[in-house]
């Protein structure tokens, strides 16, 4: 009869732990399966690369589930309706793609960590100690060995800039330039009508237009008078994406978006984890894609030098 009590006792035993191991499977699950909501500013292509590599990333690092999208399709009379719901329970944490996209949910969602992308000067926003992301522009000095591997005689760059936005980056690059031998002569402009007669006054006085991220100055709207005053005075442009190389810059430094989601990704991860988003710097994009235009060059009498060339991700014949 003992022998039949100490059967029962150890199936009774298992059978409690049986209970006890399947009761506690959702836990597990939910935590390795935070919710995390990507909001993104419009549906183009480079925004869902970027949300494509950052799921890839998110899944070899164990995260497949409870990942949600949606997008404010470029009008931010969405943002209230999309992020409604999120009020009454937060995410685990936002990934935000674009600037309406972070803007939104730094505005809306108050202490929810944020991992922020495709979003223009984005130190100038941590402010509030939620946010970390990847930036939208590579470093000074990347521009620059850029510029000087493009044109090895280059002596005097111009570069026109809205004060309000840029002011304090164009300090840095003048320091910047004046110590590599480079003259940075900078032009504030506070509106998109003043670029006309601001270009003109850099004429016969700069080797290269530099292109920045400025609201004022570089948009949809400014490419064309900024790509006549390039073509008519033979001075290049340097664009901002593979786009502006299409148009007609002689060169442009754009992103590889899948690795901006797959280095959102290994931030997220981090956050998930438990590290504030306020210790973790924001980091420049660390995959440079370079566009050139030979038929620009070539109108603009400019040999480039062969191993820029061979380089180069896309060349435009």
């Amino acid at each position: 009869m003992r022998y039949l009590h100490t059967g029962a006792a150890i199936a009774c035993w298992f059978a409690i732990g049986i209970l006890i191991w399947a009761s506690q499977r959702p836990m597990l699950a939910e935590a390795v399966s935070p919710k995390v909501v990507i909001l993104v500013s419009q549906d183009s292509p480079p925004y869902a690369e970027v949300v494509n590599g950052f799921r890839a990333s998110m899944a070899a690092g164990g995260v497949r589930e409870g990942i949600e999208v949606y997008s404010l399709r470029g009008n931010s009379g969405n943002v209230s309706n999309v992020l409604r719901q999120f009020k009454g329970e937060h995410p685990a944490m936002f990934l935000t793609v674009g600037s309406l996209a972070t803007q939104a949910v730094l505005t809306e969602q108050g202490e929810v960590p944020v991992v922020a992308s495709l979003t223009p000067h984005l130190e100038k926003l941590r402010i509030k100690g939620n946010l970390t992301g990847v930036g939208f522009e590579f470093s000074l000095e990347e521009q620059f060995e850029a510029m000087r591997r493009m044109l090895p005689e280059l002596s005097t760059v111009g570069v026109l800039y809205s004060p309000k936005e840029n002011q304090e980056t164009v300090d840095t690059a003048s320091k910047l330039a004046r110590k590599i031998g480079v003259q940075l002569i900078a032009k504030p402009i506070e509106t998109p009508r003043e670029l006309p007669d601001v270009l003109e006054s850099l004429a016969n006085n700069i080797d290269l237009l530099w292109g920045i991220t400025d609201q004022v100055v570089v948009s949809p709207q400014t490419a064309e008078p900024i790509l006549l005053f390039s073509f008519r005075n033979k001075i290049p442009f340097a664009g901002l994406s593979a786009p502006w190389v299409k148009a007609g810059s002689l060169y442009a430094l754009d992103r590889d978006y899948g690795d901006i989601g797959a280095q959102c990704a290994e931030i997220a991860l981090r956050v998930l984890n438990k590290t504030a988003p306020h210790t973790i710097q924001v980091v420049p994009p660390r995959k440079m894609l370079l566009s050139i235009n030979l038929k620009t060059a070539r109108a603009m009498k400019i040999e480039l030098p062969q191993p820029v060339i061979d380089a180069a991700t896309q060349v435009l014949q």
